[in-house]
């Protein structure tokens, strides 16, 4: 099929790769991209997988689109697609995520609307890891819009591309928060629903403390996770564990009655069971706070947050189809 010229194209689809398992199968996510290259959208992968990856990954996407290696690991994807996109309308997501092809449609229509559009994502499959961050997302669309860090989001280059050097305070890797913070208006599409594949228990396990470190930039959720715990001792030692208990449970029962709220109208998507993993991710939350103070405290493996520097269009590597994204 014969594609159309990058200025032609409906849309720049930036996917971040970080695949650290030589044993991940690439061809699952290479046939998606490679439907999306065929419905006129630019691919641009940002690959930020172990270096040993790296040599695989570049041979089977890079006839896909544009395939840029980025080191270290945490590159601004703002940034990466402000830099990398041919496209004013810029779709960034994770290697895990699979839009269907009405749920692209209408993020693209979204975008002639509003300068930055993030839709609803779920996991399937629902294994018990991805039940618990599935309890966190229905926590937060029963609190309110824009309250979650999620795993695809949509924008218009002109709208934000003169955001990208001010410091909002946000975390690195919250993106669309750090558009808010920064004045770009965001609309929050819950009813565009996006598949996640989640990732494997391993990498869920070791993101633990660095997603409690983000949360701890927004003070409402820093105070909630440092006393929860602790309130449950202080009650444990003043009225003994009934009254602990009951505390939990009224914690527990306001999470569940949230998390049912937060389904209303995403019943498709969202199983009723996962309703019931919200106190756990409240509970896991909070631990993975303290966690990660012990860890700062102690000189604990931090991970290295700089700034990237991508090189500028027709700087790149030999190859026409690879660029390499690095610090100093």
């Amino acid at each position: 099929m014969r594609h159309r010229s990058p200025g032609q194209r409906r849309c720049t689809y930036v996917v971040l790769l970080r695949r650290e398992n030589l044993s991940d199968d690439l061809t699952e996510l290479a046939s998606y991209l490679s439907d999306l290259s065929i419905s006129d959208f630019e691919i641009v992968t940002v690959d930020l997988s172990d270096p040993a990856s790296m040599e695989e990954n570049r041979r089977v996407l890079r006839w896909l689109g544009r395939y840029v290696t980025a080191r270290p690991q945490y590159l601004d994807p703002i940034r990466a697609a402000i830099d990398l996109a041919a496209c004013d309308k810029v779709i960034v997501a994770d290697a895990q995520v699979r839009y269907s092809d009405e749920g692209i449609d209408r993020l693209c229509t979204l975008l002639d609307l509003h300068e930055v559009v993030e839709p609803q994502d779920y996991f399937d499959p629902l294994p018990w890891w991805g039940g618990i961050e599935t309890g966190r997302k229905l926590l937060h669309r029963g609190i309110g819009p824009l309250p979650e860090r999620r795993s695809t989001f949509g924008f218009r280059k002109r709208a934000v591309s003169g955001l990208r050097n001010r410091d909002s305070g946000v975390g690195p890797n919250d993106s669309v928060r750090r558009l808010a913070a920064q004045g770009a208006e965001v609309f929050s599409a819950f009813d565009i629903f996006v598949r996640r594949i989640p990732t494997a228990l391993d990498k869920w396990l070791r993101d633990r403390t660095r997603d409690a470190d983000e949360d701890l930039a927004a003070p409402a959720k820093a105070a909630l996770f440092f006393a929860l715990l602790p309130i449950a001792l202080v009650l444990d030692l003043l009225g003994g564990m009934r009254l602990a208990s009951s505390y939990l449970g009224a914690v527990a029962f306001i999470a569940i009655a949230l998390a049912f709220r937060g389904r209303i109208g995403a019943a498709q998507f969202f199983p009723v069971r996962a309703c019931l993993f919200a106190p756990l991710w409240l509970f896991e939350r909070s631990l993975s706070v303290y966690w990660m103070m012990l860890r700062k405290l102690t000189g604990g493996a931090e991970e290295r947050r700089v700034p990237m520097v991508v090189r500028p269009r027709g700087q790149g590597a030999a190859n026409g189809n690879e660029t390499t994204a690095s610090t100093r």
